[in-house]
Order: structure tokens, then C-alpha cells, then sequence
């Protein structure tokens, strides 16, 4: 099977229409097998406009019709019969005389099914055939059953298809739970077969029919023992989701990611953190599993501040409750899909690496600077573990011998002098020690001294905290340039609220460290860690 991802909807249409047009001019008095429903209409639209532009010549083509409701009129104006006149047939220079769509006012529905195989028949086949796909996997009106009948026959529909073609009619009472339709083999009998799919609805589905066997139960499945079909669909219909939870210490967001690293859907929610551990977990597992009732998702992954005992699959974290927290076990109650777990910063540095600034490189370097330093270490797009689980704890790399004690139990520790913590620590310093200073003034304005506090005094040209901050950018550039010296990366990323100040920060940190490795800000922010969660899954 031939599979073409489009962008959109009309992408896939123009491409469908593309290979049809090139149907009739090779062959102009080709035999088409038509489908109904919404996916095909935008297919219908091009053909019907590159008729108008002369570009083709329905005039020798024959149709055959997939199916038809039963009992239906075909003045009605649900029936497929009114839907090809509506969508193609009156639109074009065919002969309307040449198009066959099953009699759904048989009184004999029998006759009429076996009529309409040995009238396809006695065309020669089938060239092409247009399919659409159900949701359950039925094509035409072949629904999912252990035993698929093979030729044009009466069906009875399944509820889901009577509840999914209930949006075309004033009631669901009205939908007609009967259907006149070709068989898998009348189908399998055509010499080509262009299978069209739109939408996150037939996300399932399509995977389905792409990575699973072959499968009465999908009756599209039936399709991979013939030689020549081409799926079209468009990257909704094709592309993976999973979610990713990135908990943090005042909020979890959650986010929704296709095949191509696009975050579809987001949520948040308070972490509650002086709430029990099972508390947070399960209230977290619960919007998880919300998500997972509207998004065709995969996998889960979760990325956690915190150590992670991966053979035991245990979270212990300083700023959470967290005390050997068997959060997998624990959203696996109400979760029902796989689940996979990391570290927080080496979800984002694999965010960061694989749809930010690192995309374009092999190996990445990320720095997060907040509460503490983070690292996230990518090599070859795959996050760097450790022996244990464990690397990447570069804010505990010491950088002054003897230095400031640190709660890790050593003294110099890097995220004692180059965190966020640490310069909030600084500029109180320096704002206590000159009172007089435009910064002093900044701190007693505000009443409360934050990250961004530095940028603003520097901003209206203080020079206290010009001193303040370049050292700071001194204590960083450290560290960095260590980091650059082991390990060699293709880049270095910044991240973390501190990073939002831009240029600010980049260009005199870039200047210090003075390195041919690029230095940058990331591109994803607060997405890097989500994305990277939900890559998690999507990489197993």
C-alpha cells in the first residue's frame, strides 16, 4: 500500500483528484468506482472544476456507485443518487445515462444486488476505485463482521455508522439502518483503488490499517492483498498523538502532540502540592484520562522534577511530595495505555531537541535555570541517562572550590551562584548594601524581589546592577563553557523563566563564553516540556 500524507483536507483532495484526472486521460473511456459521504466532496469539487477548464472528459467514463441506503427514494435528498447528481454528476459532461448508483426502491433487493454485480461485470471492472473509510473501518457499507460477505449484497448498519450519518439527516430516526453495497470482493476486484481519510476521527483507524494484520473486524484491512491501492490522507488522519504531562511545583500542564510534534490541545491544572502524592497523581490521571475520551492518544508520558529509581519506577522529589512515589503504578489505575517517565529537564531538553532550536542538530545541551540548574542531555536525539538514570545534574558541578554550602551536602555547587534562586539572592544583597541605588528603589517599589527585578534596574541604567548581573553572567558562563569542554554539542540551549529576557541575557553570556558552539534561547519555552513528555511514549 502506497500511502501520501497531505497537509489538509484539500491538499489530499487535489491529489486524489490528480490521479483520477490521469485515470481518464490515459483511459477515456474508463470504468470509476465512486464513493459517497463527506471525505470525497472536495475530490469531487476539482474534478468538477478541471472538467469546467476543459482539463478532462468525462464524457466516454462509466460509474459505478460503492452503494446506496435502503429503502430510500432517489428524489430524496439523502440518497447517494441525489448526492452524485449534486456533487458531480450534473457538474460534469457526463452521460447520466452511463452512471450506475444501486436501485435503493427494489422490491427485490436480491435481484437487484446480483443486477449490479454482473452489470460492473460485464463492463470489464472496475479501473479505479474511490473508497472512503468509516471510523470502525468499513468501506462501502462493509461493516466490521467474522464473516465478510464477498459480493454486492443487502447490509444492516452498525449503530456507530447509523450515529455518524445521523448529522445528514433531521433525526436519527430517520437514518435508514439498511444499505445496498459491493462486497470486499467486488471492491478487491478493481485494478486500482485510491483510499481516501481526513481528520482526527480516522486516526485509529488508519493506524489500524497500516500497522495491524489483516482483520475481518476492520474490514479495511482487507485492502493489503491488493496490489495497487494508494492512501491519501491528510496529517490529521495519519499522524500519532500522545500526551505529555509536565508537573511542575505550582501547576501540571498537559498537552496533546501529533506525528509532527504539534501540540493540538493543551490544559493545566493546580498541582496542589500540600496535598498527599496519591492525592495530586490520581487528580492528574483523572484530566489525563478526560483528554484521552476526545484525542486518539497512544502513549502518556510524564516528565517530574524530582530522582527517578527507573527499576522501580519511583519518584523522590525535594519541592513535591514526592517520597518514593509510585506515580506510573498510580495512574495506571485510571489510565489504560502505556505510561512512561523522566526526569523533568530531560523532557524539555528532548522537546527542545527534537521540535526547537535543537531540531537541525544531533546532539543538544540544554541548561534550565530556575529554582535550581537543570540539564538535559541529547545525544543523537535520545536523552542521555547515565549508568543509573541519574546524569545530567550539572547545577551540583562545582565552580569555586570551598564555595557556598549547598543542600546537596558540597560547597560551590553551580546553582548556587548561577540559578535564578541565586541571582534573586544576589540582587537583595546588593540592593541592602546600596540603599541608595536605583535597584534598592526597583526592590522597595515592588515589594518583592523576582527574576526580572534585575532586568528592570539594568533597564533604567543602574549601574549596581549592571555589577550585579555581570557577575552573574561570570558564574554562568562557568558553567557553560565546562559543558561545552565535556561534552562538545552541537548547541546549547537556554531555558527557564530567566530566559524570556532574550537578547538580554544571550549576548553578553554568548560574549563570555566565547565559544564556537552556538548558544541559544529556546524556541518552545514552557511547550518544551510537554512536547518532550509526550515524546516519551511516541519513541518506545
Amino acid at each position: 500500500m502506497r500511502v501520501i500524507v497531505c497537509n489538509d483536507y484539500d491538499e489530499m483532495s487535489k491529489r486524489a483528484a490528480k490521479l483520477v484526472a490521469s485515470q481518464i486521460t490515459l483511459k477515456p473511456d474508463c470504468v470509476l468506482g465512486l464513493a459517497t459521504g463527506s471525505t470525497p466532496i472536495g475530490l469531487y469539487e476539482n474534478l468538477a472544476e478541471m472538467n469546467r477548464l476543459g482539463e478532462i472528459d468525462f464524457s466516454g467514463v462509466t460509474t459505478f456507485n460503492l452503494d446506496e441506503y435502503y429503502p430510500i427514494s432517489p428524489e430524496n435528498d439523502q440518497s447517494y443518487r441525489y448526492f452524485m447528481n449534486e456533487h458531480l454528476f450534473n457538474k460534469v459532461n457526463i452521460d447520466i445515462n452511463r452512471t450506475h448508483v444501486p436501485d435503493g426502491q427494489t422490491e427485490d433487493p436480491e435481484a437487484e444486488c446480483a443486477r449490479y454485480e454482473k452489470m460492473i461485470n460485464d463492463c470489464g471492472g472496475i479501473d479505479l476505485q474511490i473508497l472512503g473509510i468509516g471510523q470502525n473501518g468499513h468501506i462501502g457499507f462493509n461493516e466490521p463482521d467474522n464473516n465478510l460477505n464477498t459480493v454486492t449484497h443487502l447490509t444492516g448498519l452498525t449503530q456507530s455508522t447509523i450515529d455518524a450519518n445521523a448529522r445528514f439527516f433531521k433525526s436519527k430516526e430517520d437514518v435508514p439502518t439498511r444499505a445496498l453495497t459491493m462486497g470486499i470482493a467486488s471492491i478487491l476486484k478493481s485494478r486500482k483503488i485510491i483510499l481516501l481519510a481526513s481528520g482526527r476521527t480516522k486516526y485509529k483507524v488508519v493506524r489500524e490499517l497500516l500497522n495491524e494484520g489483516i482483520n475481518t473486524s476492520v474490514p479495511a484491512t482487507m485492502l493489503k492483498v491488493h496490489p495497487d491501492v494508494v492512501l491519501i490522507c491528510d496529517k490529521e488522519a495519519y499522524a500519532s498523538m500522545y500526551l505529555g504531562v509536565d508537573i511542575g511545583g505550582t501547576s501540571v500542564k498537559l498537552g496533546v502532540i501529533d506525528g509532527f510534534n504539534n501540540i493540538v490541545y493543551k490544559d493545566s491544572l493546580p498541582t496542589h502540592k500540600d496535598k498527599p502524592a496519591k492525592a495530586i497523581i490520581d487528580n492528574v490521571a483523572k484530566v489525563c484520562s478526560d483528554i484521552i475520551a476526545r484525542f486518539p492518544v497512544s502513549a502518556v508520558g510524564v516528565g517530574t522534577p524530582g530522582i527517578i529509581d527507573f527499576e522501580k519506577n519511583t519518584v523522590s522529589a525535594t519541592n513535591l511530595p514526592f517520597d518514593n512515589a509510585p506515580i506510573v503504578d498510580w495512574m495506571k489505575e485510571t489510565i489504560k495505555l502505556p505510561i512512561y517517565i523522566n526526569n523533568d529537564a530531560n523532557c524539555a531538553a528532548l522537546g527542545e531537541a527534537v521540535a526547537g532550536e535543537g531540531a537541525d542538530v544531533r546532539d543538544m545541551f540544554m541548561v534550565t535555570l530556575g529554582t535550581g540548574i537543570g540539564g538535559g542531555i541529547i545525544i543523537d536525539k535520545k536523552i542521555y541517562m547515565g549508568a543509573k538514570g541519574d546524569a545530567g545534574e550539572i547545577g551540583h558541578m562545582c565552580i569555586e572550590a570551598n564555595g557556598i554550602p549547598c543542600s546537596c551536602g558540597s560547597r560551590g555547587c553551580w546553582e548556587k551562584y548561577a540559578s535564578v534562586s541565586a541571582l534573586i539572592e544576589q540582587t537583595e544583597a546588593a540592593a541592602q548594601k546600596e540603599p541608595d541605588s536605583i535597584l534598592a528603589k526597583v526592590v522597595e517599589k515592588n515589594c518583592v524581589v523576582d527574576g526580572k527585578t534585575i532586568f528592570e534596574a539594568k533597564i533604567q541604567g543602574c549601574p549596581v546592577a549592571e555589577r550585579v548581573f555581570d557577575q552573574y553572567i561570570d558564574y554562568l558562563a562557568i558553567g557553560i563553557r565546562n559543558i561545552i569542554n565535556i561534552f562538545r554539542p552541537g548547541i546549547v540551549v537556554i531555558a527557564g523563566g530567566i530566559s524570556e529576557a532574550g537578547n538580554m541575557i544571550l549576548e553578553p553570556l554568548v560574549k563570555k563564553v566565547n565559544s564556537s558552539v552556538p548558544i541559544r534561547i529556546s524556541r518552545l519555552q514552557n511547550d518544551a516540556g510537554i512536547i518532550g513528555a509526550a515524546l516519551l511514549g511516541r519513541d518506545k
